[in-house]
C-alpha cells in the first residue's frame, strides 16, 4: 500500500488543509470535549505535526468516536489532568451526535523537549 501509492511530502512546503481530524476516545466529557485517548495512541503527535505544517487550523473539526457509556462528566483539563490536549468538537456515539460548544485546545504544535 503505502510504499506503492504513498508520496513523500516536505512538511514545510506542503499545501494541504485538514478539514476533519478523527480520533478515538476511551472517555469524553460531552460539555467540554475533554477526552481520554487509548493508551499508546499518537493523536497528539499527529495533530501537533499537522499544526506545525499549517494543515490544522482553528476551523479544523476534531471528531471523536466513543461508546455511549464513555460519556463522562467532569473530565478536567490542566496540569496533571487525564484530558488529552486535543479535545473534541463533535462526539459521535452509536446513538447520537453531540456538538461541544467551546472546546479548549491546549496543544500548540510539538513540544520537542
Amino acid at each position: 500500500g503505502i510504499k506503492k501509492f504513498g508520496e513523500t511530502l516536505d512538511v514545510t512546503s506542503a499545501k494541504i488543509r485538514v478539514d476533519l481530524f478523527l480520533i478515538a476516545s476511551m472517555a469524553v466529557d460531552p460539555s467540554s470535549g475533554c477526552r481520554v485517548g487509548p493508551p499508546g495512541s499518537s493523536e497528539e503527535l499527529e495533530f501537533g505535526m499537522l499544526q506545525e505544517m499549517g494543515a490544522v487550523v482553528k476551523r479544523t473539526s476534531v471528531v471523536t468516536i466513543a461508546d455511549s457509556y464513555a460519556l463522562v462528566d467532569g473530565i478536567s483539563l490542566g496540569e496533571g489532568a487525564l484530558c488529552s490536549k486535543v479535545p473534541a468538537d463533535i462526539i459521535c456515539t452509536p446513538s447520537s451526535t453531540l456538538t461541544v460548544r467551546n472546546p479548549r485546545r491546549t496543544l500548540k504544535g510539538i513540544d520537542w523537549e
